[in-house]
């Protein structure tokens, strides 16, 4: 899967021009729960096949420079969190669809990833 990172604006300009939905994962450097999911749930089929429809993008918050403390200061202010992992799903115009913090539960991630569908 191609992503993009840390780039929330050419994240969006990309969906717009593509016409899909963006998933952001806003993560960490040091964040356990973002690697054990992108080593567990983000390569399983499904996950893979329901991501691959959409534009993606890492937005880094754990450390004290740019362009990481606007990442941050963006999952605060539009989502209402700087927990690790958020994962953020919006429509090309950067309208909310759905938010989801941290599961070890590959169903519930995947009825998430569905509505945006």
């Amino acid at each position: 899967l191609y992503w993009i990172t840390n780039n929330y604006e050419a994240a969006l300009a990309q969906a717009k021009s593509d016409g899909k939905h963006v998933f952001i994962d806003f993560t960490g450097f040091t964040c356990t729960n973002c690697r054990w999911m992108e080593a567990n749930v983000f390569p399983t089929p499904e996950v893979q096949a329901l991501m691959g429809s959409m534009v993606k993008v890492q937005l880094f918050t754990d450390r004290k420079q740019e362009p990481y403390l606007s990442h941050k200061k963006r999952q605060l202010e539009q989502f209402g969190s700087i927990e690790l992992p958020l994962y953020v799903l919006l429509k090309p115009d950067g309208t909310v669809i759905a938010t989801k913090a941290f599961t070890r539960d590959r169903a519930e991630f995947v009825a998430f990833l569905k509505k945006a569908l």
